[in-house]
């Protein structure tokens, strides 16, 4: 069973780390990748092809894809540094801690 108290500590733990961590996301067709730090703020995000620009939606697709594989990634990055201490679907801002 998850122990709340536990998973807490362990995120306060890792507050300080927080500030460290990146992670990219890409778009299905890679033209388009999303950096996000460990409190989920996009550092960057960058077009791989121009061609990308001409279409708004195929755009708009392609960002909500990145930042989405972006969030993903943190999201197990995090759960690898807890141990799976924390419940699904769980990022720091949650509680207040991103």
């Amino acid at each position: 069973m998850w122990d709340f108290l536990k998973a807490l500590q362990k995120v306060q733990e890792l507050a300080q780390e927080l500030e460290h961590i990146e992670v990219a996301g890409s778009s299905s067709d890679g033209k388009v990748q999303i950096i996000l730090t460990g409190h989920q703020m996009m550092r960057s995000i960058r077009f791989l092809a121009p061609d990308i620009l001409q279409d708004s939606s195929k755009l708009e697709e392609a960002i909500l894809q990145a930042y989405h594989d972006a969030r993903e990634k943190l999201q197990q990055t995090l759960m690898e540094k807890l141990g799976g201490q924390l419940p699904p679907n769980f990022l720091p801002g949650s509680i207040g801690i991103g």
